[in-house]
């Protein structure tokens, strides 16, 4: 019995110190969120949560459209988990909006990307409506990736030369920086 007790006081230890998904998802945003495209100039505010929390599936297809592919305009679904963490990070910083650099990629366009660049993931979650990278008009890249990072809730890839930050709302990994306490990084991060 004594034995028992000392396993379940170590194992409540060990889980107090592990990043929880399960707090992650209550850090969402206000349920609005501003999205500015500068490669099309457009910019739009979304209310994509109702009273009662449940995604506007025609405020969805709304910033789908924002989201469309720059190379065929093709719109694809967006999770709305990637919403939520853009949500959060404006919410947090008190931005006046999120700048969109790069969002959903067609098959095409991921390939053309492939082509031109050792960086540009296969099966990258862009392709698949989970991704964008991003920047916050006043906020340093530095900050948006650290914060990103602690919201714990998907990948962070960081951008120094090209200043923008990738977010994703796949499995938690970092490229292009070490997360300090964390010493771990996925190797170029297979989804970015």
């Amino acid at each position: 019995m004594k034995k028992f007790i000392v396993f379940i006081i170590a194992v409540a230890i060990v889980a107090a110190f592990l990043p929880s998904r399960a707090s992650a998802a209550s850090l969402r945003g206000d349920g609005v969120v501003t999205l500015y495209r500068p490669d099309k100039n457009e910019r739009g505010t979304f209310r994509y949560r109702d009273a009662s929390g449940r995604y506007m599936p025609e405020v969805m297809d709304e910033i789908a459209r924002i989201f469309r592919c720059r190379l065929t305009g093709e719109k694809h679904e967006i999770d709305p988990r990637l919403i939520e963490i853009l949500d959060a990070l404006q919410d947090h910083f008190g931005s006046q909006e999120v700048r969109l650099i790069s969002t959903y990629r067609s098959p095409e366009r991921n390939a053309m990307l492939r082509r031109h660049s050792r960086g540009v993931a296969k099966e990258s979650l862009h392709m698949r409506g989970m991704a964008a990278d991003i920047e916050l008009p006043g906020v340093s890249k530095a900050a948006v990736r650290n914060f990103a990072f602690a919201l714990h809730d998907g990948g962070v890839g960081f951008y120094r030369r090209s200043g923008f930050v990738h977010v994703d709302c796949g499995s938690l990994r970092t490229w292009g920086w070490k997360p300090r306490p964390y010493t771990r990084t996925s190797p170029a991060a297979a989804a970015k």
